[in-house]
């Protein structure tokens, strides 16, 4: 989770495994311990009785979006840390692609904002350029005066 090292399956909230293992939203309605073991009492759930739950994860309503769920484990999303502006040739690719696929520039803006800088680089001040493939769009950018400048976007053929 920020490039140091290996995480495993769960360590992550993505629904792309490399086992067909389910993902479910439940309401978790109680616990209890019951012959030295922790049994959660959910409600919701879309599976088969005395199905073992592997993992589970809090609530975030603003990653979950479930409407009329509560959380409580994070009330928002983490605030961007960094600017994000685009050189006038990004710009110019920019608006073409908010034609075919709108929001796509409000998306990588929040992408970008949030720092996605492998954790390690703090290791390597030196480096200032990166890059990111959103989709089919390949995003590269610098990262001056604290802020991040996007100089090239190339749209990549879907396979």
């Amino acid at each position: 989770m920020g490039g140091n090292r290996r995480t495993g399956v769960f360590a992550t909230r993505s629904g792309f495994r490399p086992n067909p293992i389910g993902m479910s939203a439940v309401v978790l309605e109680g616990m209890r311990r019951h012959q030295g073991k922790l049994l959660l009492e959910l409600s919701g759930i879309d599976l088969l009785d005395r199905t073992p739950v592997l993992d589970i994860k809090p609530y975030l309503p603003y990653a979950d979006i479930i409407p009329e769920a509560v959380g409580g484990f994070a009330a928002g999303p983490p605030r961007p840390s960094l600017s994000v502006g685009f050189t006038d040739r990004a710009r110019q690719v920019c608006t073409l692609l908010e034609n075919d696929h709108p929001g796509f520039v409000d998306l990588l803006k929040q992408v970008l904002s949030a720092d996605p800088r492998p954790a390690y680089i703090n290791r390597q001040p030196a480096r200032t350029d990166f890059g990111i493939r959103l989709y089919n769009v390949n995003i590269r950018w610098r990262i001056r005066q604290g802020a991040i400048v996007v100089h090239t976007i190339e749209v990549r053929p879907d396979p």
